[in-house]
Formats: structure tokens, sequence, C-alpha cells
């Protein structure tokens, strides 16, 4: 056979076309809604088509899609024609990433693929891709979809919840439906406007939710989808759950044509009120419309309506669903200006009332448009709050004052401004400072203000100064500094001030004590006498960020921010993001042109305390000239005294609790002194004499303890003149209050009639009443009633009467118990005390004895129910009489004697120790005692003292005679002490002293004191009775358990600031997302310190030369590793990546070089 060439031939591949490709993604401004993993991007396009995967990060450490940012790529792939979906998924399942949208530039399409969802392992379906499908802008489509949740639902749904719409051409992706605040609550109607491809007319729908919430069971009620050219609604009314119905989370809806019942005719009630006020002209031609969920009413006229302040009518129409918005106003063809005040609107129908908070001005002044207004129903409006500050020159209106805010986006409604913060009406007088609250839409930035007022003739007129207003994190200032009137014209359009920006030099000095440092963001706000400025973070784009705030460093910032004035105070804030959410700050000092300001802090920053009020230390000053300013050289002497609230026992003398003051008068101002308060209250100190005392400046500086005082009332006395400010606050470090002199009224006697209702055992003793009011307090001993009869005998109402003291509306009642027999108590059930024409009622229903000597009591109509308290005393209640219905049987001779009184589980001592304070443990040893009182005494000193198996031993051995033998005193068994357990040796019995910490303290901290030089065999313990000082071996095992129970813990909690007042069910979603948030964020810190803890153990261990074992036994050797270190997930982090790439020749070097 002839050999044939083995020549080859290199076969050309045809190489497939590529084209340009120009993708834009945007990724969504979300808080932590960047990606640093790789990005691939996957595009199909006609007959299932594909480019394949691709990158579109540089590296895999590209951190290109930043939160809010827009990135713009060039890729080049196959030509697939008109792209028709996408599939982009990243890799970093440590951080989510909120992906708004895709647009794909190919062949002159230009698609657009909508996501507006998360890609988290945390968040939505938890998956780190998706599929979206895409259509071109100009046929894009939107979509409203209302769901209603039933009323068979109990807790709001935690889950994620989604809608999948399919249509005629193609279908939505998942649209996570995500509100703004918790729903999907019991017979709660949410709306969501979406905006995603159009897939033609809708099919069908798939509505369900992930089930990875605490409450994952939804009854759903209906679903309506509207869009531009149809309404759909699909009922429901099942359950969509794991464990009810048909088990499942979601359902499939299709779409049935059926044709629309008759309308149902239903009436509407409507109530319209109106504020009265001087108006010339009566409009007659209102006007009103109303909006559904599923129809409106027409336009209809009120003139037939409008009567009175308060109008109420019936309006018969079809049924439109429930009612979403109001409109109402008036159109004037007579060209004249009209103006309308309009209160608010309520509708009720079909046992609903829906309220409509209107509080505006309609008026055409301002042109057509502010005559009509547009109203949500209160539980759906979406408004935010503008806290307005005005200031007056010289004014005598009496008229009415309006103000309108225009935004860069919206206006809001024309503002009656006729009551301020506190809720009083206000009256514009002369050179005056006004604050309002008010509620509306959110306009953007705001542009202007029109402000005036509707007064007429020549005495109507207002010297308007300045006005300032606050929405969010925004301030505005607008100068006036004009008089409005008729002649010069009532009302003004003002444009906010131009910020001057300065430059302000911030330096940080971090602790240097370990564990000082911090990696979390560090914020800050200045205050000014002026302004203040927006928070802003310290952080610099010339240095990285990982390398401020650590342990002892001094960090430098510079930023240009508005001026505002002498820096008065400072906020630092930690963002608690990070590994080591904890900063110790100890300085900040800021440079402001030529001034310098010092803030000393010393404070640890972190998850109990994220931010806090820092106020410059005084500072050296230049004097100013005596011809600018004259200080009195004058001298007076001031006397101050301080009442105490009766949460502050004590003055807190053994504390450096810096409280101090400034007195402010007509001829200046006092310096900062300290406040050394004593016991009674008093300080009398020498300084200048600023004349009449017009106002004070009370706070406290930084201290080493957490010092707080709670002060009810202050009292300067400057010679014959009395200035008295109320206080009733509390104080704490850092902070400082301004306060005014308060009305203080003469003391004057008055007439208290005191009556007081027993319940059913009498008291023999003393009480004492101790009267706190808004002008002092005063004291009484009640001992003889009117009628003459003993008091507080059994079911009686006793009356008294005694002339004190006027101490003015009466805020709270302390009552003391005098007696002094234990089993003597007062069952006080009600209280009442007439003063004048004054009548105050007070509830207790509590027990006053030997234990509980001291109740403080409010009035009905002002106390703070404490339903802790309550509860508690019921609970002791109960059980106090449910224990005297035990009857102790007679014995039996001859017979074992095992009565049970269950006395334990009667025990009111922890109940006590929850309404007063930690009980004390009495002194000596106690045993575990049980219902029938059987204990061992050895098994029981066994735990208080340790576990020595050798002993356990020697005991197993010692036989049940022996015991038998052991010497008693009264029936109890005693321990010879050469048998001491444990090697422990008898040195002296003490019975009085008790060693409460002999669990945690070593028996080195003990005193020792020698009884005797000799060991006496005849030395016996009373186990129960006395305390033993004991020398024992230190090599004991002292945690192994203890028959004694430990002290109760004191808890301390600190509440979100926006839950300082009284919670209701709303709250509970609130808070647990509170909660779950802090408690993700700890964990991560935790995480992290068990890799590293784990990390160290493997090479402890030796566990990285795996090496050495046999081949075949090696993956069991990695097994082992896995289940005995991965006991957490941050050791099981740590296992996995040292395991997987551990090699079969593996050395400590090798694995780190690798690792």
């Amino acid at each position: 056979m002839p050999w044939c060439s083995s020549k080859t031939t290199d076969v050309i591949q045809p190489q497939i076309a590529k084209i340009d490709y120009t993708i834009t993604i945007k990724t969504g401004d979300r808080e932590n809604s960047t990606t640093n993993g790789p990005v691939y991007i996957n595009i199909f396009g006609r007959d299932n088509q594909s480019t394949g995967y691709i990158l579109l990060t540089n590296s895999p450490n590209d951190k290109s899609f930043r939160q809010g940012s827009i990135e713009t790529l060039q890729i080049k792939a196959i030509d697939i024609g008109k792209p028709r979906s996408i599939i982009i998924r990243h890799e970093d399942d440590i951080n989510g990433w909120f992906l708004d949208y895709v647009e794909i530039s190919v062949n002159k399409f230009l698609i657009r693929f909508v996501a507006n969802r998360w890609l988290n392992t945390k968040k939505n379906d938890r998956q780190l891709s998706v599929e979206l499908f895409g259509s071109e802008q100009s046929d894009s489509a939107a979509y409203t979809i209302e769901v209603q949740t039933g009323n068979e639902q109990i807790e709001p749904l935690d889950s994620p919840v989604y809608a999948q719409l399919y249509g005629a051409t193609t279908k939505t992706p998942k649209l996570f439906l995500e509100p703004k605040t918790a729903c999907f609550a019991r017979d709660s109607c949410e709306n969501f406007d979406i905006s995603t491809n159009n897939i033609g007319e809708i099919r069908k729908i798939v509505i369900g939710h992930e089930g990875n919430g605490a409450v994952s069971d939804w009854h759903l009620k209906n679903v309506k989808i509207q869009t531009t050219d149809e309404q759909l609604k699909f009922d429901v009314n099942k359950w969509l759950s794991r464990t009810k119905y048909d088990q499942k989370l979601s359902i499939e809806l299709n779409r049935n044509e059926r044709r629309p019942p008759s309308p149902t005719i239903v009436t509407y009630l409507v109530k319209i009120q109106t504020v009265d006020t001087e108006q010339t002209d009566r409009i007659d031609n209102i006007e009103m419309s109303i909006q559904g969920s599923t129809g409106q009413i027409d336009k209809f006229s009120l003139k037939d309506h409008m009567k009175s302040d308060l109008d109420q009518f019936q309006v018969e129409h079809a049924d439109i669903g429930n009612i979403e918005s109001i409109t109402i106003g008036f159109n004037d063809d007579n060209k004249r200006q009209a103006a309308w005040l309009l209160e608010s609107v309520d509708i009720e129908t079909k046992e609903t009332v829906y309220h409509f908070q209107a509080q505006c001005w309609l008026s055409n002044r301002l042109g057509s448009n502010s005559s009509w207004i547009t109203i949500r129903p209160d539980k759906n409006n979406d408004y935010i709050n503008y806290s307005v500050s005005i200031k007056t020159g010289k004014s005598n209106i009496t008229s009415n004052v309006i103000l309108c805010i225009y935004g860069d986006k919206k206006t809001t409604k024309l503002f009656p401004l006729r009551t301020i913060k506190n809720g009083t009406k206000v009256k514009f007088d002369k050179d005056d400072y006004f604050e309002f609250d008010l509620k509306d839409i959110n306009v953007g930035k705001i542009e202007k203000i029109n402000i005036g007022h509707d007064g007429q003739g020549n005495e109507q007129k207002w010297l308007l100064k300045s006005v300032r207003i606050e929405k969010n994190d925004e301030h505005y200032v607008f100068q006036a500094d004009r008089t409005l009137s008729e002649n010069e014209g009532n009302f003004i359009d003002l444009l906010p001030l131009e910020k001057k920006q300065v430059l302000y030099k911030i330096t940080t000095v971090t602790n240097s004590a370990d564990e000082s440092a911090t990696d979390s963001g560090v914020f800050m706000i200045i205050y000014g006498d002026n302004d203040r400025t927006k928070q802003f973070q310290l952080i610099t784009t010339e240095q990285d960020p990982e390398t401020f705030f650590q342990k002892g460093n001094t960090d430098n910032f510079e930023f240009n921010l508005d001026d505002v004035g002498e820096i008065r105070k400072i906020n630092v804030r930690l963002d608690g993001k990070g590994f080591h959410p904890i900063w110790h700050l100890d300085t900040v000092r800021i440079q402001k042109g030529s001034e310098i300001y010092k803030f000393n802090a010393d404070k640890v920053l972190g998850l109990s305390l994220q931010e806090i009020d820092l106020t410059p230390t005084p500072t050296e000053k230049p004097s100013a000239p005596p011809s600018i300013k004259r200080q009195s050289q004058e001298n007076m002497v001031y006397k101050v005294s301080v009442r105490f609230g009766t949460l502050q026992q004590t003055a807190n003398d053994d504390h450096d609790g810096n409280l101090y003051l400034i007195i402010v008068g007509k001829r200046g101002q006092t310096k900062k002194m300290p406040l050394p308060v004593n016991e009674k209250g008093e300080i009398e100190f020498k300084t200048n004499d600023v004349g009449k005392v017009s106002k004070i400046f009370l706070g406290q500086d930084d201290t080493r303890h957490q010092v707080v005082w709670h002060i009810d009332n202050l009292v300067i006395k400057r010679g014959a003149e009395i200035t008295t400010f109320n206080v009733e606050r509390s104080i704490e470090a850092n902070t400082e209050i301004e306060l005014k002199p308060s009305p203080i009224k003469k003391s004057s006697d008055i007439d208290y009639e005191i009556k007081t209702v027993t319940g059913d055992k009498t008291y023999e003793g003393g009480i004492t009443f101790k009267i706190r009011g808004e002008f002092g307090i005063t004291t009484i001993s009640l001992s003889q009633t009117v009628s003459g009869e003993k008091p507080f005998q059994s079911k009686a109402t006793d009356e008294f009467k005694y002339r004190k003291n006027d101490v003015g509306k009466i805020k709270r009642l302390i009552i003391e118990y005098n007696g002094t027999k234990t089993d003597n108590f007062w069952h006080l059930k009600t209280v009442q005390i007439i003063k004048a024409d004054e009548c105050y009622n007070f509830h207790a229903n509590v027990r006053l004895d030997y234990s509980e000597q001291k109740i403080v009591l409010h009035p009905t109509d002002q106390r703070k129910e404490d339903f802790v308290q309550t509860e508690l005393r019921r609970l002791k209640e109960n059980l106090h009489c449910e224990s005297l219905k035990m009857r102790r049987p007679p014995h039996k001779a001859h017979e074992p004697f095992v009565y049970n009184d269950l006395k334990p589980y009667f025990d009111t001592s922890n109940v006590e120790n929850a309404i007063h304070e930690p009980l004390e443990h009495q002194a000596g040893y106690y045993t575990r005692v049980t219902a029938l009182r059987i204990v061992e005494p050895w098994e029981a000193h066994g735990m208080d003292y340790g576990v020595n198996y050798e002993l356990l031993k020697q005991r197993r051995l010692r036989g049940h005679s022996a015991k038998r033998l052991l010497p008693t005193r009264n029936g109890m068994m005693l321990l010879p002490p050469p048998s001491l357990p444990f090697g422990g040796q008898i040195t002296h019995i003490n019975p009085t002293k008790v060693d409460r910490s002999r669990s945690s303290v070593s028996s080195k901290s003990r005193p020792t004191a020698r009884y005797s030089n000799q060991q006496s065999q005849a030395t016996t313990m009373v186990y129960l009775c006395y305390c033993l000082t004991i020398k024992t071996d230190e090599s004991i095992d002292r945690t192994q358990g203890s028959t004694h129970l430990p002290e109760f813990p004191c808890v301390t909690m600190e509440k979100p600031s926006e839950y300082h007042r009284p919670l209701t069910l709303n709250d509970v979603s609130n808070i647990r997302s509170y909660i779950r948030s802090h408690s993700a964020l700890r964990a991560n810190c935790q995480k992290e310190k068990d890799y590293k803890r784990t990390q160290d153990d493997f090479y402890r261990m030796q566990l990285d030369s795996v090496a050495g074992h046999h081949p075949r036994t090696r993956d069991n050797m990695v097994r082992v590793y896995r289940s005995y270190l991965g006991t957490t997930p941050g050791s099981r982090k740590a296992v996995r990546d040292l395991c997987d790439q551990l090699p079969l020749n593996a050395t400590k070097t090798t694995v780190e070089s690798t690792v």
C-alpha cells in the first residue's frame, strides 16, 4: 500500500461579522445601590438568537455602576437584528444593585428595557440576574395597578409583592410593587404607577409575593389595572400562603370579558366647613366634582347649598368606588377679586367617611388656578411639613395674612396664617416673631413666595421684616423690610436671598485608645446665629476614605458652605455602616476666616449613640473699645434657687455635672457661671449687674459621667426683684436651653377639699399629701376628717379640709405612707381634690405598705397611663388572693404528711422587683426549694462551689447508710467541717456579712479572718442560715452551675427619637424594620470577627498540613474541618475559603500565599 502524504492544510474558518452596540445603563438613586462586581449582558433577538454573555466592566473590581450614575458603553457583538429581550446579571453578592433601566442603540433601533428593581440576595426575589423585555421609547406604556387587601388579614404583609402582565405581543418582567411606607394591611388599598414595555392588549396577570418575610400570609381581595385605553378588575378573595388554601404564593388571573352590571345608585352625604371671615361680597358660583376609583361625579353647583359656615347636603349618583380626590372652587366672570376660606370637606357613603383637610384660601387674585384646589383624603395624601418663621416690625393689622410658596415643580395652596405652632390664634403684634407649621405637597426647590394681607384702609399697615422657610433639609431666607398696606400694596413677591459661601477648615482628632477608629461615614451640620449648613460628609476626593478616622489620627477637611454667621453648635453623626461602626471622637476644630472654634467631645459614637451636638468652648476674644461696648462695673448679688423634678433623687453632688447659668438683662449679660447646686438647691454668687432679668441660658457642658439634670423651675432673686423660670425638662450633657420669665402668682391661701376612698381593710397610720402645681408645692398631713370620725376605715369615704397656699393648676399628687407596722397597709381606691371651682380626680387602686411607701398620681385628664405598673400590681393582687384560698389540712397520726402549699408558685418577689427596685438577697446559703421542700444538701453545695469529679467519685462510694449517720439540729442536716468539698477549709462563721459575688470573684478578694488558730472538730455549719468565708483551691471550675438566683439585670434601651411618644399598632412594622436593619448591621460586624477568629484557629490547630494525611482520608478530613469550625456564617465563609483553595501538598506558607 503506498504511503500517503501527511502534509497538513490550514482550514480558514468563516468569521462572523460584528457590529457596534451602544448600551446605556442607569443605576437607581437608592441608598447602597452600587455594585462592585462584574456585570454581564446577553442580548436576544429574532428566533432566540443571542450575542452570548458580554462583560460590561473593564476588570472584576471596576466600580463603574455607582449610585445614581448613567454609564454609556460601546461593545461589539454579532448582529441579531432588533433586540427583543436581555438577561443582565452581576456577581456582587455582598452589595445590592438597583437597576433603573438599560437602553440599547443598534441598527437605528433605540430600545429601552425598564427594570426598576433590586438585583440583591436580600431584597425582592433575591436574584442577581433578571430577564427584561424591551420596547421603543415611543412605544412604552404606563400602567396603574391598584391592589386591595382583604379584611381577613391580621398583620401587614412583610414580603415583597410582584405582578407580571402578559399581553398579546409580549410580557413584562416581574414588577415589584414597593410602597413608600409599610402597607398591604387589613382593608388597605394601594396604588402603584409603573412605566414598562408595551405588551399590547392585556390577556392575563400573575400576582403574588416571595414569602420570605416575617408575615407571609396574604389575603388578596382584588386587583385593578388601568391603562390609557381600558380598565380591568380581577376579583380574587383568596389566601396566598404556604399554609392556607392551596398553599401557593401566586395566582394567575385571566381576562374575562363580561358586560358591566347596571350601575348602583349611591347616596353621598357632603359636609363643607368654611371659616367665618369678614368679606364684602359673597361667592355664589362654587362648584365641586368627586373622583373615584371606578368613575367620577362631574361638576355640580353648590349655590343652593352654601348658606352657613357648616353646610350639609346629599348627592345621588352611580357608585364611583373608593373616593380618591375632590376638586372644588369657583369661576368669577365679573373680573372682580374674590376669596373664600375653606376649612374641610367630609363625604360619607356606604358607612365610610372620607375627610379632606383643606385649610386654604381660594382666590382669583393670583389667577384662575388659585381659585380651584384638588384634595386627596387625609390617609392618602403625600404632604410634607413647611416650618415658616415670620419676623414683623410695626404692626396694627387685624386682617387675614396669606402665604403662597412657588417651587420649580409645583405651587402650594394659599395658606391662611391663623394659628401658630402651639395651637393658639395668632395676633400680629409689633416687633414680634411667629412660627407656623404648614402641610402641603412638595414643590421642589423654592423659587419665590407671595405674602400679604387683605386689610383695607390706612390703619391696616403691616411692617414685614423677614420670612424663613424650612422643608426637609432645605432652608430659605426672604428679606422684606417693607410696609404692606392698601396704598403701597397688600401683597409682595419675595425671592430667596443668595447665600454667601465661605471656606470652613475642619479638623477632627480621634482618640488614641484601642478600638477608637471607624470605617463608617461621618456627617456634620454647622449651626450659626443666622443660618445653618446642609448635612455634609467629612470626606475628600484626594485621599482614600479608609485612611480617615484611624486611632490617634488628626484629619483635616475643607468645604465651601453657606455662611451661618457666628457658630453656635455643630451636629456630628455616624451612619453606622462598615465593619467597625464605633468612633471615639476627642475634639473638633473649625476655622472660618479669622474665627476659630474648638469643640471638646471625648465621646464614643456607635449604635447606641449615633449623633451628638457640640457647643464651642469659650475662647478669648479681644475686648471691644469702651466706646463700642461698655460693660457695667457695678456688681450685684444673685440668689438662685433650683427645684428639681421627681426623677432627680439628689443634687448630683458626687458627680461633675457641669451645669452652668447665663443671666441676660437690659444692661448686658453675665459670663458663663458654674452652678454647683447643693442639696437644698440654692446658690449665691456675685457678678456684674445686668439690670432687670429678661432671659437666661441654662445648660450643661461635657462631663465624664452621664449626668442628667431634671429641673422643674428656677428662681433668681436680684435684690427685691424675683424672677421665676418654669423649666420642666431634662438637661443632658452638651445641651443649652433659652428660657424667658414665667408669670408667677403671688402666694395666697386657699381651701383644699380632699376626698379619699379606702378599700376593704382598715388602715391605722398617717398619710401625707404633697400637691405639686404650676406655682409650687404644698404639704398636707391627713389626720382629722371633717366629720371628726377616725379616717381610713374599711370601705369608708373620708373628707378633709385644709387651708394652704395656692399652687395653681395641680399637675401631680405625691402620697407618702407613714405606717410603722409591716402588716398594716392602706388600700387607696380614688382621690378627689376640690380647689375653688376646680376639681381634680385621681384614680389610684394601689396598696401602700411598708415596702411601697410612696406613689405619684396625675389627674385623670392629665396623667400618662403606666399600663405596665398597673398590670404588675394587678398580678401581685391576684397572686395574693389565690394563695389565701389554700388551706392547710389536718395531719393524721401515723401517716406521712406531704401537703403541698404551692407557695413558690405564688411568690410575688419577682413582681415586687419589677415594680420597685431589685430586691437584696438575704444572708446565708439557699438550696433549690421545691414545692414539697425536698433538697439534697450535698448536691446544692456542689452546684454552688464547683464540680470536682474526684469528690463525685468518692460520693458514689459512700452508701446511703453513711448519710443517716450525719448529725442533725432541729431536723436540719449538719455538714462536718473536715469533709468540706473541693479542698475548702472553714476559717470563720460570719452570720451577718453576705458574699454576693462568690460566683465571679476569686477567693483572694474575699475577706478572711481566723476565728481560732486550731481548727475544732466541733465546728458545725447551719447550712441555710450562715455565710462561710472559705479558702478554696484556685483550680475549681465555678461555671458549672449554682442554686442561687442571680440579681435581675437592668436592661437599658435607647429608643429612636421618633418614638418618644405613645406607640400604636401602626408603628409595629416600622419598629420591626428598625430592629431588622440594626440586627443586620451587628451581624455583619460579628461575621467579620468570626471570619478572622476561624482563620487564626485554622493555623493554630495545624489544619493547613492536609498533605500529611493519607490521600483516601483527605476529603473526609476537609469535611471534618467544615463541621468542626463552620458553626457561624463568618466561620463557615472562612473555612470555605481556606478549604477550597487548599492544595494537596499544602503548607502554611503556601496556604497564606494562595489566600
